[in-house]
């Protein structure tokens, strides 16, 4: 799997992230850190024991890298989840929006480790 094609499974913006970052080389440079981000263990840690200001704040950060990194579907599902805990009294929806954002992390961590082990 190609750079452009990492981008397409994982519903990024290949175009934007070549943009920001120059060349595919950068980009790879950029998504071997992102393996190693901790967010979405804070977050999911924190929703758990009902921390909602440190899962607001592992969730925020996590939609910056996302965007910062043209992910486009991560961003997108990770603002969602960041505006419901921005009160820091979340409703109902916010384990559900977990679980989906946790399975879209998944899948872009799928498609980078399929990338960068190729």
């Amino acid at each position: 799997m190609d750079v452009k094609g990492c981008y397409k499974k994982m519903d990024g913006n290949y175009e934007e992230a070549v943009r920001l970052m120059g060349s595919d080389e950068r980009i790879i440079k950029y998504l071997k850190l992102f393996q190693k981000d901790t967010n979405i263990y804070v977050l999911c840690s924190a929703v758990k024991d009902n921390d909602f200001k440190t899962a607001f704040h592992a969730a925020h950060t996590l939609k910056g890298v996302a965007l910062n990194l043209s992910l486009t579907s991560l961003a997108d599902r990770t603002k969602e989840l960041t505006e419901m805990l921005r009160s820091g009294i979340p409703g109902e929806g916010v384990v559900s929006l977990l679980q989906k954002t946790k399975k879209t992390h998944a899948l872009v961590m799928e498609c980078i480790n399929t990338l960068i082990n190729e």
